[in-house]
């Protein structure tokens, strides 16, 4: 049970990072997204969404992303990630105690860890802008992925390479004087190896001005996969202050809020955002 709630962690290649979501970018413009990520676990979301206690779970990802204006329509996409997992493995023994006291029978568990798994994952596709009417904006992307794999080539368990769509919708206005926008992405993924699961994918960001040089995100990530046997939501709240026009910086925490046959990650991300 707990190795199944371990290789469905790596369904996803991470959680996308808010660089320009519906919106392109103008033509010759180039954005950067670097992000460091730890998370811990040791409870998970079994078969019936119930939060039981599994071995311990670390998690740590590098990821970048850069996006370059294509045209002013048109942004292409290039994704990285590096990732390293350790988790504690469960070696259950069962005894059957003396039928005089007790005829059932006893499960006896013992964690031993398990060494290190490290990925590296990529991707690349393209975001078009299908319509533009202030304060909305409509977009759809595609990206082509690697899925995870370790040093020896070897794809990652629940994780080989797919095809992403997505259809974006975003806005954008003042509030009360601060700049605000919200923004809704729903995608498919589907898996080219016929023992992982394709998934429905759903990521809602909220963002306002709070100073002139801060910003606070809201956001959530939602996976589900198609054959019913894993979901999680993921939710996440982070600062964001900008240095300068080019430079930004993010700080803020996340975690895995519901789920079924999924680790519940809790941990911290560090961001730098670079615009040229």
């Amino acid at each position: 049970m707990w190795f199944g709630l371990f290789i469905c962690t790596l369904s996803a290649l991470w959680a996308a990072p808010v660089l320009a979501g519906a919106w392109t970018l103008d033509r010759g413009k180039t954005s950067t997204f670097v992000a460091s990520t730890f998370t811990y676990g040791d409870h998970g979301f079994d078969d019936d969404g119930n939060l039981v206690k599994v071995p311990e779970y670390q998690k740590f990802v590098l990821s970048g992303a850069l996006e370059y204006g294509v045209r002013p329509w048109l942004t292409a996409v290039l994704r990285a990630e590096l990732r390293e997992e350790r988790m504690l493995d469960a070696v259950y023994t069962t005894r059957l105690p003396s039928p005089l006291f007790d005829p059932t029978e006893v499960t006896d568990v013992t964690f031993y860890d398990r060494a290190s798994r490290s990925y590296a994952a990529g991707g690349v596709g393209a975001r078009v802008r299908l319509l533009q009417a202030s304060p909305w904006v409509v977009s759809g992307e595609m990206l082509l992925g690697s899925g995870g794999l370790d040093s020896a080539g070897l794809g990652a368990p629940s994780d080989g390479p797919y095809l992403e769509t997505r259809a974006l919708v975003g806005a954008s206005r003042t509030i009360l004087g601060r700049n605000a926008y919200a923004d809704i992405a729903v995608g498919y993924r589907h898996r080219f190896r016929d023992d992982d699961a394709d998934e429905v994918l759903l990521d809602v960001t909220l963002g306002t001005q709070v100073l002139p040089r801060w910003m606070v995100l809201a956001q959530t990530f939602t996976t589900v996969e198609t054959d019913g046997e894993t979901h999680y939501t993921k939710a996440s709240g982070s600062l964001v202050y900008s240095f300068n026009d080019r430079l930004r910086i993010q700080a803020g925490v996340v975690g895995t809020v519901h789920g079924r046959n999924a680790i519940r990650e809790l941990g911290g991300t560090l961001s730098f955002w670079w615009e040229f």
